[in-house]
């Protein structure tokens, strides 16, 4: 807080996480940890590992926010921690979808000093090399190094290249254009000299650097593990995994484990069937998530604040609202911990133990997101653009009765199908009354099916109560999947009544043409709507061209120093913006590209070749959104965090911190569902903060530290703010 400010309001220590979302990174405090069965399983074949050296690939699985990066990192300190630091243990994250960028991404974890570092181990240990540093690479010392290196690198790959280049390292003379040669570049001409051919198969290459310095990285230390996080993002970023992609998959697995390394594969329970028979095969052991028990909960606030307070205690909880509360979020540790978080400030700001009522308003702020109405205009567009007539509150027996939310007849029967909409079940109470609800329903219009939409949450006990009632099992609301699911239910719904009251086959081809008539009509609207938006961007943009001189001198927006925020804050978003223009570059190649007469022509045109290349790519187009949408999203928060700090200096409340979490989970529940590995494939057009050129190393480096920004943000703002 600033000296002219008021301080802010006082609130206790919170000893949970407001996101829970998991992060690994060294040198980093571990998260508390509650040892479930998932736990004992992945530590015990990373112990038989350990002792036995026998390697493999273990698979972890399991939704969203069931604790599986917390499992990697977990994985990761024990292995470090039980061999006091003598092994190298690391983690990647799999976003990628190219083995390049995967095998760059375990190139920058070791560094290029690390790996001529490991290989000059590997040169020290053999009593066939022993030579100085100053050899140079003509010598014969060094040749016997390189026929070394490739008759042990042979299990690994067939191409010499690889112990050829990783040879060349150790001189300083060849050292850079090595390891661009490792990073994916082609041999430059002190390579091509040394026998290193042009690549034919960069992917393939990517996967033999990895195989090599996991043998490496083993010979030096007796054992390597490796975690390798979301694949299931790496398998279907491209829209499914082709054969190529499974050969090389199955290829990176079978040498990890021919030198000795311990590889762990994590990813949605989706990931396993993606892989091909023969990459399933390769698989070992397989340790699914589990989810928590009441008692893991209740250990879990004991941990918790025994780190933080130093005292195991479970107050402000109970017993029976630690068991209510697993309940209602099915054991999902991201869920829990969220709610702990607010649970616990709501009842140390009030003095009070946690209750069941509070349980279930926090379950309903957490986790009622979208509205009935957004949801409602998501129904209406489904049953539109599957072609279906339908009636909004459409009253089904008498005026007592409450109106269906949706109705869609069944045509020229007294027949259809009922779409309800309700907020979170959390109760038993509710769940008896939309059990009523249907029965009613169904004593009206006896031929009609009901699909029953929460929006919110429903737990898992709740849902199979409901499922025996209604037609289908419940559809809790995602918006990612949610249109699928509901054209689904309805046509299967009404295929099923269909069948019951045998109708004849022209009454269903006629009722099926209208609806594919109907289809037809909303697209032509569709198409006209967007023709005319077109419209008004073409002119838009031939206005902007005609006043050219209007657009240099328009206002800019504020800069970071005429933000109220505090200085550290205001860094913050300004380094994220700027760490997604250096990583893109798309703005200032742009400019460039139409830069005014008497600039450089030659820039200018190779700005312009640049654009037009890299644009070519559907990647790089779906890559630049994920930027913009990135950008709004961070000025978005920028904005949304200035006028809750103007708010909070001028008159201080009790509810301000939990206002400013709001704002936070708003951006990461954002950001987490951004493809943000999409942005990996903007390196050709990223740019250095000078704007000079940028080779590959540096790009990686840029890369990496700019997703560290985006990732973290909101954690770092609102440290900042409450420590302010």
């Amino acid at each position: 807080m600033d000296a002219t400010g008021d301080p802010p309001a006082v609130v206790p220590v919170n000893p949970f996480s407001p996101t829970a979302v998991a992060r690994v990174a060294e040198g980093r405090a571990q998260a508390t940890t509650v040892t479930t069965a998932a736990i004992r399983d992945a530590l015990a074949h990373l112990d038989h590992y350990l002792r036995s050296g026998d390697s493999g690939t273990v698979a972890v699985v399991g939704d969203y926010g069931t604790g599986k990066t917390h499992l990697a990192a977990e994985l990761l300190a024990q292995a470090r921690e039980r061999t006091g630091g003598a092994i190298r243990a690391i983690y990647l994250d799999a976003p990628a979808d190219t083995f390049l960028s995967l095998s760059r991404q375990l190139l920058g974890r070791l560094s290029r000093d690390t790996v001529r570092a490991l290989v000059e181990g590997h040169r020290a240990a053999s009593p066939a090399v022993t030579a100085p540093d100053d050899i140079p690479d003509g010598s014969p010392t060094a040749g016997r190094l390189d026929e070394r290196l490739r008759a042990e690198l042979a299990p690994v790959t067939t191409d010499p290249s690889v112990g050829t280049v990783l040879a060349m390292l150790l001189d300083p003379a060849t050292e850079a254009t090595a390891w661009d040669w490792l990073t994916g570049h082609p041999p430059g001409p002190a390579l091509a000299a040394a026998g290193v051919p042009a690549r034919v198969d960069v992917e393939s290459d990517a996967v033999a650097v990895m195989g090599a310095l996991a043998l490496l990285c083993g010979q030096r230390h007796g054992r390597f593990v490796v975690v390798l996080d979301e694949v299931d993002k790496f398998l279907s970023a491209a829209g499914g995994p082709g054969d190529d992609t499974m050969a090389r998959f199955s290829r990176l697995i079978e040498l990890f484990a021919s030198v000795g390394a311990f590889l762990v594969i994590a990813g949605l329970p989706d990931m396993l069937h993606l892989f091909s028979p023969d990459v399933r095969q390769r698989i070992g052991p397989i340790v699914r998530m589990s989810a928590l028990s009441a008692r893991d909960v209740r250990d879990f606030i004991r941990r918790s604040q025994l780190r933080t307070f130093g005292q195991a205690r479970l107050a402000p909880f109970t017993v029976e609202t630690t068991e209510y509360l697993t309940n209602l979020t099915d054991g999902v540790p991201r869920r829990l911990i969220r709610l702990c978080y607010h649970l616990y400030q709501r009842a140390a700001q009030a003095d009070t133990p946690v209750t069941h009522l509070m349980v279930r308003e926090a379950v309903r702020v957490q986790f009622d997101l979208a509205s009935r109405q957004d949801v409602a205009a998501d129904v209406r567009r489904v049953l539109t653009q599957d072609g279906w007539s339908y009636q909004r509150d459409h009253l089904v027996g008498s005026l007592r009765d409450l109106p269906v939310d949706f109705w869609v007849p069944l045509e020229e029967q007294n027949a259809g199908c009922c779409v309800l909409l309700t907020e979170s079940v959390l109760k038993s109470e509710e769940v008896d009354a939309l059990n009523r609800r249907v029965v009613a329903i169904r004593a009206a219009v006896p031929d009609s099916e009901v699909i029953l939409v929460v929006v919110g949450h429903l737990p898992a006990e709740f849902a199979a109560d409901l499922a025996e009632t209604f037609s289908v099992e419940p559809i809790v609301y995602e918006p990612q999947s949610f249109p699928e699911d509901l054209s689904g239910s309805v046509k299967a719904s009404l295929r099923r009544l269909e069948q019951a009251l045998g109708a004849d086959a022209l009454t269903s081809v006629r009722t099926r043409v209208e609806r594919i008539q109907r289809q037809q009509t909303n697209a032509q609207r569709s198409i006209e709507r967007l023709a005319y938006q077109l419209d008004e961007i073409r002119d838009d943009l031939r206005h902007d061209l005609r006043h050219p001189a209007q657009r240099e001198h328009s206002p800019r927006r504020p800069e970071v120093a005429s933000t109220p925020l505090p200085g550290p804050v205001a860094r913050l978003f300004g380094d994220a913006i700027q760490a997604l223009d250096q990583l893109t570059g798309f703005d200032r190649h742009l400019r460039e590209a139409f830069a005014p007469t008497g600039t450089e022509i030659r820039q200018t045109v190779e700005n312009a070749a640049l654009l037009r290349s890299g644009l070519r790519s559907r990647d790089v187009q779906r890559a630049l959104g994920t930027s913009m949408v990135l950008r709004r999203l961070i000025e978005a928060f920028h904005h949304g965090v200035e006028r809750w700090y103007e708010g909070h200096r001028r008159a201080p409340r009790p509810g301000d911190l939990d206002r400013l979490d709001r704002l936070c989970e708003t951006y990461d529940g954002i950001v987490e569902y951004l493809p943000l590995f999409q942005l990996d494939m903007l390196g050709d057009l990223a740019v250095p903060g000078d704007g000079g050129p940028t080779e590959q190393p540096e790009r990686s480096r840029s890369w990496t530290e700019a997703r560290s920004v985006f990732d973290g943000l909101s954690a770092r703002v609102r440290r900042l703010l409450v420590n302010a």
